[in-house]
């Protein structure tokens, strides 16, 4: 009984002793193996956070800078457009004040001046008083005048201050190939004084013309 007794508390010590192996085992596994494991795991997971985070900062860097530039071209090409739009807008601009400056200022200011110097009496005033002009610089000898086909040579002679007639050749004024206005040639000299409808259209139009753009467009 007591031999009994005795191998039983054997048997439990042994199996104590065994239980402590495997523990001590499991021990040394978890050590060696599943800690440097978990580690190993942790540093892989650490890593792969810090990497992702630095990919997401990289495509956040990049989507600013993609978005900056997109911007960029968007403000250039918005300038761009703005310019071309104030250069057309001046053009379009000039252009229209051109237009209106030919058919209201050039064409009225063409119309009034042939109306004015194919009126024989004026006529006959403006050659008078050149005529004269050009007796006092002593340069009288041999003159020929010339008016628009549109006026009579007649009247005007008729019109003529008292003595001009006679200084001309031919005594008479000549018709010339214009609308309006005179031309007084001194042909001894190959002197012509031109005061024909489009000279004296240009002559006035360099003194009004500022004015009429001034009045008419302001500051535009």
């Amino acid at each position: 009984m007591e031999a009994t007794i005795k191998r039983s508390a054997l048997d439990m010590k042994s199996v104590d002793t065994g239980k402590d192996k495997v523990k001590k085992i499991c021990e040394v596994l978890k050590r060696e193996t599943l800690d440097p494991a978990k580690k190993e795991a942790d540093a892989i997971i650490h890593q792969a956070r810090e990497e992702a985070a630095k990919i997401v900062e990289k495509a956040k860097h990049e989507a600013q800078k993609v978005h900056r530039e997109a911007q960029k071209k968007i403000e250039e090409e918005r300038n761009v457009f703005e310019s071309s739009m104030n250069l057309a807008c001046k053009k379009s601009l000039s252009t229209l004040k051109q237009e209106i400056e030919q058919k209201l200022f050039n064409s009225e200011l063409s119309s009034w001046i042939r109306k004015g110097t194919q009126d024989p009496h004026v006529l006959a005033e403006l050659i008078s008083a050149i005529v004269k002009g050009i007796e006092k610089e002593g340069l009288d000898a041999n003159l020929e005048v010339l008016i628009p086909s549109t006026v009579s040579a007649k009247v005007v002679n008729q019109t003529l201050v008292k003595g001009i007639a006679e200084k001309l050749k031919e005594k008479s004024v000549k018709i010339g190939e214009f609308e309006g206005g005179a031309e007084v040639k001194i042909v001894d000299q190959n002197i012509t004084i031109d005061m024909t409808d489009d000279a004296l259209k240009a002559l006035v139009a360099s003194f009004v013309r500022d004015d009429f753009r001034s009045a008419f467009f302001g500051n535009a």
